[in-house]
């Protein structure tokens, strides 16, 4: 299941949630929906407060999975909390509570999907292929070197999607498996290898 995330829009000031619950700036006060139930939030009525109106939201409403208390987050051996201006993941491991992320998020929310992507794994390791039901990852791909820009552009539009690394290049080989010399086709330029659409041949 596709871990709970917000989708923000500071210009007109609101956010909404993907099972539902949203908020925005009305009338100078920040108010939460939900169920078709507005709730009147105590965030300071000011767009530049949105973080802080959909941590509150979060709070009046945990997402499936997750419970708060005293400003911490937790899911079985997972616990988010306040770290260096930011927010930090933590897990426990043979009873012992580990950083799980060098990464301070900017937010509870972001902090709670990158762990929300990664709960299945218990006390197994971060990195590497996921195991799947019926069977264990035992191989791996060979890694790709590739430039600043090129990193940055991949994980903005890995965000955008809502999909770990892992589980975009399982996605992209299945998808060309079905599609690649039927409607879609390679082409390869000067900018290196793109997907090309036959009709548009």
């Amino acid at each position: 299941m596709e871990p709970v995330r917000w989708m923000r829009a500071p210009r007109s000031a609101q956010a909404t949630r993907t099972d539902g619950v949203a908020v925005s700036l009305v009338s100078g006060h920040w108010s939460c929906l939900r169920a078709s139930k507005e709730t009147r939030l105590k965030t300071p009525g000011l767009a530049a407060y949105i973080n802080k109106a959909v941590e509150e939201a979060d709070a009046l409403f945990p997402p499936d999975g997750w419970t708060v208390s005293d400003g911490v987050w937790a899911s079985g051996n997972w616990c988010l909390r306040p770290v260096d201006a930011g927010w930090g993941v933590f897990r426990t491991v043979r009873g012992q509570e580990e950083r799980a992320s060098r990464q301070v998020f900017e937010s509870s929310d972001r902090a709670r999907r990158w762990a929300s992507l990664r709960l299945e794994r218990g006390e197994a390791g971060l990195r590497g292929p996921k195991p799947r039901a019926g069977s264990r990852s035992g191989a791996k791909l060979p890694d790709i070197r590739v430039t600043e820009e090129e990193r940055a552009s991949a994980e903005a539009l890995l965000e955008q999607l809502g999909l770990s690394y892992s589980e975009f290049v399982r996605a992209a080989l299945h998808w060309s498996a079905e599609n690649l010399g039927h409607a879609w086709s390679v082409s390869r330029t000067d900018e290196g290898v793109r997907f090309a659409s036959l009709d548009s041949e």
